[in-house]
């Protein structure tokens, strides 16, 4: 099943690595849904996967009614009935738990350089170089680095003038 059948309007964005600081990236967002009709629902496809797996955005979401979203991976992290179920920070922090047990120091330095890229706007592009040398363990690096990118944006819009992505990536760190 994994993409839950609705009448959600679908909506492709284009890649958001074309900005390079978390102000864009909100802006562009915000006026994106400035544009739209209220009382409707709207899927987001956000990023395709080298699986061809899609990360996206649903919104409203369920918080804040309107100016908020929630992120999914398709096919990736399941509710029973099989539709696809939002990935929350544990399932992030998890993970990397899972790959920070078994890396060597200087692997779990290279994938934390990766997600300060993240953190600091930058493309996942930039990430590549490190990732390939590390070893496969739990979810794939692009999942994981392109997950995180997401929980950061939305941390930037729910948390609009208070810390943000920062709470999360303090957790990161803090592993």
């Amino acid at each position: 099943m994994a993409i839950r059948q609705d009448d959600s309007i679908t909506i492709t964005l284009k890649n958001l690595e074309q900005f390079n600081n978390k102000t864009d990236i909100r802006e562009f967002l915000l006026k994106q849904w400035i544009s739209e009709s209220p009382q409707k629902k709207y899927r987001y496809f956000v990023e395709v996967l080298n699986s061809g797996k899609h990360i996206y955005l649903e919104r409203p979401g369920r918080l804040n009614k309107g100016c908020d979203f929630v992120i999914y991976v398709e096919n990736i992290y399941q509710w029973k009935n099989g539709n696809d179920r939002p990935p929350n920070h544990d399932f992030v922090l998890n993970d990397l738990k899972l790959k920070k047990n078994i890396f060597s120091q200087q692997q779990w330095d290279k994938l934390l350089l990766c997600v300060n890229e993240i953190f600091n706007s930058k493309p996942y592009r930039n990430t590549i170089q490190f990732t390939n040398e590390l070893p496969i363990i739990g979810h794939d690096y692009e999942l994981l680095l392109k997950l995180i990118k997401w929980l950061f944006i939305e941390q930037d819009i729910t948390y609009w003038s208070g810390e943000g992505r920062e709470l999360f990536y303090r957790k990161i760190n803090e592993l």
